[in-house]
């Protein structure tokens, strides 16, 4: 593990970062020397210049959080500042591992999931134009709580670390790393794509309801997976994965993290109908919806170990 102990820089005794905050920076790191490794290795090109405004405003973000903590004593707004540095950090390093391992075109998991949709009768094409002619309205609705996850995320990051929840606040950010890396794992063993690279939907239905996994966006998924991606840039980014679907994963953080603070049930509010937005907006098979909450448990209990050991705390969630 990356060592990123920084000690205070200052003459007052405030640790420049905090024991749970060193281990998540840690995951960031470690992501981000995996691209360098794995790019090298499968000598893959990517556009670093295009990343930089990420990594940025991650390092900004992390300087800006111990300044703060050390020279103006304000260790909420510290927090929130480091909690959002590694989020980024995190993320866009994983990300860019997914596009690293194009092209995939042999999605072996794929045929499986589309005969469990037709086995309850579920077929995206038709659940897609059907909503689009009788309720484009709630369509569209749906498509911008889709979009809403990564600043659902955002929102709950804030809320642990204002009101002075750290544990809770660490265990998030490390359980959304790990429920990614988990997601990474198993679409390495099972190779699989959304509906949106198999189903061409009319542009009429499309535009009705503001679909985001549309046909264009299928298109470039497919090109992607078949004939990989010459060039890595944060343009050529694309959701890769439909089982287990991260998308779930961040839908139960929020919802879970944010159970006894004033904002869990207007997160519990918003979620609801993020179930039905997966589906159609995410062009996710049903399977993937249940394979993302097992892996939102599985990350949990992984990262419960990782920062807090076992047996000394044994619970899901540690104490207020």
């Amino acid at each position: 593990m990356a060592d990123l102990n920084i000690t205070c820089l200052a003459t007052n005794d405030a640790a420049a970062l905090k024991d749970g905050e060193i281990k998540f920076l840690s995951l960031g790191v470690l992501a981000l020397i995996a691209i360098v490794v794995l790019s090298a290795w499968r000598d893959q090109a990517i556009d670093w210049m295009s990343f930089f405004p990420i990594y940025a405003y991650a390092l900004g973000l992390l300087a800006i959080g111990i300044y703060i903590r050390i020279f103006k004593s304000a260790e909420r707004v510290a927090a929130i500042s480091v909690a959002l540095a590694g989020y980024a950090l995190f993320g866009v390093s994983m990300g860019i591992v997914f596009h690293i391992y194009m092209p995939r075109p042999e999605p072996i998991l794929d045929e499986m999931l589309l005969q469990f949709d037709h086995f309850f009768g579920y077929h995206w094409p038709d659940a897609v134009v059907w909503l689009a002619q009788e309720h484009a309205g709630i369509g569209r609705i749906l498509s911008y709580v889709y979009l809403s996850s990564f600043a659902q995320l955002i929102c709950a990051i804030v809320v642990l670390a204002a009101t002075g929840r750290t544990d809770r606040l660490n265990l998030l950010l490390v359980t959304g790393m790990i429920g990614l890396f988990v997601t990474f794992v198993v679409w390495q063993i099972l190779p699989n794509f959304s509906m949106g690279i198999h189903y061409p939907i009319p542009a009429e239905a499309e535009q009705a309801i503001r679909l985001v996994t549309n046909t264009a966006y299928g298109a470039m998924l497919k090109e992607a997976a078949l004939n990989g991606i010459p060039l890595i840039s944060n343009d050529t980014m694309l959701g890769t994965v439909a089982f287990p679907s991260y998308h779930t994963v961040m839908t139960c953080l929020v919802v879970w993290f944010m159970f006894r603070t004033f904002a869990f049930w207007p997160a519990v509010a918003l979620n609801i109908p993020m179930v039905p937005a997966i589906h159609i907006h995410g062009a996710h098979h049903i399977l993937d919806f249940v394979g993302g909450i097992a892996v939102f448990f599985v990350a949990l209990w992984l990262s419960k170990v990782f920062l807090f050991g076992l047996p000394q705390r044994d619970r899901l969630l540690p104490a207020e």
